[in-house]
């Protein structure tokens, strides 16, 4: 199966360029094109992921235009809370969506050959996350045997970056404590820290997958109260996944110039 997956989005209410020098809607957009041209390459995808922060500010127009643009497309959707959602705003939007009851937005998408789990590591109020009891919970029981992928807005693992370490998801050993009984979950998708960053977490492959609009600044040696983004290309990934293997992942820029043949 193949699942698309767009990340930290960060619309705005107004659609004026957040911070006001990053034009959010026009990435946007450039998505959806992009996307498009799968559909029109006779590219099939069986799941379009979308990691949280999709609204800067929770704003219910920013999820009002997201829902437009996404139901311009004719694959099913998930999405996932990030620090910067409001999560009622995310359940009103996509009420199809199977969510957990109670104060986690949680949820489970089934596709043929295995199962998606979608926790939310999202803290009221808070940038950083964490994983917790009540989490392990709802993983339990919605985890039924089957392959399946662990999606999660916040990285649960260090990313050797300080500003993103600052406002990481604590709680990463009760995880990985999780992940390491049950053998079935074939890797571990996550947002956050508009970056592409991939590493080994509980043994399973661990993908972060780059912002559509803006990335966070590189910078390993900054303090932790340094937190940058700079205008590199927006992007996202492609995960093919023949389960019970581990997904193969690509990244896709937003801005692709046309591929070439290599001459004869």
């Amino acid at each position: 199966m193949r699942i698309a997956q767009l990340s930290d989005l960060h619309l705005t209410g107004d659609a004026r360029p957040l911070y006001g020098t990053i034009d959010c809607e026009a990435a946007f957009a450039a998505a959806l094109a992009a996307l498009r041209d799968l559909q029109q390459r006779g590219i099939a995808l069986d799941l379009l992921l979308l990691t949280g922060d999709l609204a800067s500010h929770g704003d219910p127009a920013a999820y009002r235009r997201l829902c437009r643009g996404l139901a311009s497309l004719p694959w099913p959707c998930a999405v996932l809370p990030g620090n910067h959602d409001d999560p009622a705003q995310l359940r009103a939007c996509f009420p199809q969506q199977r969510w957990s009851a109670g104060a986690l937005a949680c949820s489970t998408v089934d596709l043929a050959g295995g199962r998606i789990l979608l926790l939310d590591s999202c803290l009221p109020g808070q940038t950083a996350g964490a994983v917790t009891a009540a989490h392990l919970d709802w993983l339990e029981a919605a985890s039924d045997g089957r392959p399946a992928l662990l999606a999660l807005h916040h990285p649960p693992f260090a990313l050797g970056l300080p500003a993103l370490d600052a406002i990481a998801c604590a709680g990463g050993d009760l995880l990985a404590a999780w992940l390491q009984r049950h053998p079935e979950v074939a890797a571990v998708f996550c947002g956050h820290a508009h970056r592409s960053i991939s590493t080994l977490f509980a043994g399973r492959p661990a993908v972060v997958a780059p912002s559509i609009a803006h990335q966070i600044a590189w910078q390993p040696e900054a303090a932790a109260n340094a937190l940058a983004y700079v205008l590199e290309p927006g992007a996202f990934l492609v995960h093919d996944w023949q389960p019970p293997l581990p997904p193969v992942t690509h990244r896709l820029p937003l801005y692709a110039p046309p591929p070439l043949a290599y001459p004869d």
